[in-house]
């Protein structure tokens, strides 16, 4: 009878630790959908370059800290040459220059349409993954997946031709932030085989910050403070960053990673649209919304079979 009780309790507690995990992922979702909100408010008031590098260093940072204070920090260290190469190639393609690109398409374009174009880095990438690193043929659903990002990036660049060249620019580099976005999946899936998620992303943020902090000082920057410019600044590295990251370390705990990656699938864009509309005045058009919801659901689905395929693996 005690161990039947036992069991039982022990049930109760995982299924409340799960649901508490599954909060942290949430909100983790939310703060990191919070970036088109910050940056629009900042502007052209700091350089891109310049916001990227303190986001960057920020993150290698706040994880540094976070593996120091769990007594992990000796397992920080990658295991050979060749990670670091990869993680260098990942920080200055898959993360600065994504971020780059993508932080300043938020300023050109509506933060919903950004949004929803950086989001074709998912879909793409697990396609990549799949077949060229893994060698394996391109399922049903990697082709449903890929014919659903076609269709809903046409749809969303169907409203960006009425804007003109500005507009179409804004449009390209946020698509184009979604595709080089993918080689910092690649690399985390890669470093991730010998680390966890937040040592796998220590080392492309830490070398990406480095690379562009003096390139971004060097090529000659922006940063006027006035206007009730620091506020949005603080919030992009302590609720963007750092709380986003506290949250998703602490979630992924007891999370499988393919159910973190479709919480955040669909999190991170729908709060970004919401405080867009709620805060910028933004509207979504019927378009674009199409267009977003095709882009989300093909990521939902090449992460749910890819989540299913792994468990069936493993079991």
């Amino acid at each position: 009878m005690v161990k039947e009780l036992s069991i039982i309790h022990s049930a109760h507690y995982q299924e409340a630790n799960f649901h508490s995990n599954m909060v942290y992922l949430l909100l983790a979702g939310i703060s990191f959908g919070s970036i088109g909100l910050f940056v629009n408010l900042i502007g052209n008031n700091i350089s891109t370059l310049l916001i990227v590098s303190i986001r960057l260093l920020a993150t290698a940072g706040i994880i540094y800290t976070y593996q120091t204070v769990k007594t992990k920090r000796s397992e920080i260290p990658l295991e050979s040459r060749r990670d670091y190469y990869v993680a260098l190639a990942g920080g200055i393609i898959g993360f600065a220059l994504t971020f780059s690109l993508y932080l300043k398409s938020l300023v050109l374009i509506p933060v919903s349409e950004a949004v929803f174009l950086h989001y074709v880095a998912f879909p793409f990438s697990t396609i990549v993954y799949s077949t060229v690193y893994l060698g394996e043929k391109v399922t049903k659903y990697e082709f449903i997946s890929l014919a659903g990002t076609i269709v809903g990036v046409s749809l969303i660049y169907n409203v960006g031709f009425t804007g003109g060249f500005t507009s179409i620019f804004g449009y390209t580099i946020a698509f184009i932030s979604g595709i080089t976005y993918s080689a910092a999946l690649l690399v985390l899936k890669d470093l991730g085989k010998k680390k966890t998620t937040l040592q796998a992303l220590f080392w492309p943020t830490l070398l990406g910050g480095c690379v562009l902090l003096p390139i971004s000082l060097f090529a000659g920057f922006t940063f006027d403070l006035s206007g009730g410019i620091l506020g949005p600044l603080l919030g992009l590295v302590l609720i963007s960053t750092l709380l986003g990251y506290s949250l998703f370390a602490k979630g992924l705990k007891k999370t499988r990673a393919g159910l973190s990656s479709i919480i955040l699938i669909v999190v991170e864009p729908l709060s970004a649209v919401i405080l867009a509309i709620l805060f910028l005045g933004e509207r979504v058009s019927i378009s674009s919304g199409l267009g977003g919801g095709l882009i989300v659901l093909s990521g939902l689905l090449l992460a749910g079979n890819q989540g299913n395929r792994k468990h069936d693996a493993e079991a």
